[in-house]
Order: C-alpha cells, then structure tokens, then sequence
C-alpha cells in the first residue's frame, strides 16, 4: 500500500492503485482523509446483509419512497471521506446526488454489520461520521448476539430509539412504518 502523507480527498483515493494482493486481503475506505483497510465479509455477514436488503427493498418499493443500496457501491458524504456501508437507503428527496459511481451526499439510513474485526470502525469511527454528517438514521447489527440497534437524530447527536436482541422488532423512524423481526433476519 501507498504511503500517504496527507489527508486525501475522495478524486485521489478513487484514482489509487492497489495491488491485487491488497485488494483480495481487503476492501478500502476513506474516512476523514485516511485510508481504512477491513476485511471482506464472512458468510454470516452476507446473509443477514441480503436479509436485511431484501426487506428494506420490499418496503421502500412498497412506499415508493426511495432506493436500497448495498456494498460495494461507494458514499460520499464530504471530501476526505468515501465509505461504503453494508446497506443504505436514499429517499426521493435525495436521489439527485445520485450518479453511477456512487452517492454524493449523505443517505437518509445506514446501515453497518459489524464483525470481530469491524466493530471499533463501526460502533465508533463510522458512528461518529455518520453522526456528524447528518445521517438521520443508523443501524448496527451484531451477527454474533442477533441484535439490532436503531438510532435515530436527536437534535446534533443519536440517540438509540429501537433494539432488540434474538427476537421482537425494531422499528424505523426514517421509514415510518418499518418493523423488522430480528428473528426472521438471523
């Protein structure tokens, strides 16, 4: 991998070169200028991941109200950051920041499946950024305790406004409506 000096933006980490071994190793995010290197996901991760697609989908095509994303397909929410969360959804209002290599702005939902190696990067540095940009909703999911943790915007921060833990639902504020049976997802 590059050494890197100073923080980058978005156009210098899209027009990096990794090596293929890097590139099998890893998959590659920027977040605030630098560049975050996690490892692909496992089965368990795929499978909730399509899950979870699959019912977000059903509903957003349902409401009309927007489209579902899922990873690799990259979000751009400021300069010095290009991540690419596992799910997220952009409602009507903010498809015009939509273009074919991916999203210029800041998605209505997120959400992020978090794994052994993956949970400081999502339970804090992700949290923090998508806190700080704006995301009005954030989902993390945990294979390992079956959980699902909603937050939601309470004024500039989040606040945890739905959970459940192997069974129940979570419900979204975001997709007014929304109602997930964790154990229909794990």
């Amino acid at each position: 991998m590059q050494t890197i000096a100073k923080p980058l933006t978005h156009e210098e980490f899209r027009a990096m070169q990794f090596s293929e071994v890097e590139e099998k190793a890893y998959i590659f995010e920027l977040i605030d200028g630098e560049i975050v290197a996690k490892n692909h996901p496992s089965a368990t991760h795929q499978l909730v991941l399509l899950e979870l697609a699959a019912r977000l989908r059903e509903f957003v095509k349902a409401s009309n109200s927007g489209k579902v994303f899922i990873a690799p397909f990259g979000v751009v929410p400021e300069s010095g950051t290009d991540v690419q969360p596992d799910l997220f959804v952009v409602l009507d209002a903010n498809l015009p920041k939509l273009q074919e290599d991916g999203f210029f702005g800041v998605p209505d939902l997120v959400v992020e499946i978090i794994s052994p190696s993956s949970i400081k990067l999502d339970r804090n540095t992700k949290f923090k950024l998508y806190e700080r940009t704006g995301v009005a909703e954030y989902w993390i999911v945990d294979t390992k305790y079956q959980s699902i943790e909603v937050y939601g915007r309470q004024g500039n921060g989040y606040d945890l406004i739905s959970f459940a833990v192997e069974k129940g639902a979570v419900q979204s504020s975001v997709l007014s409506g929304l109602s997930v049976e964790v154990a229909e997802v794990f």
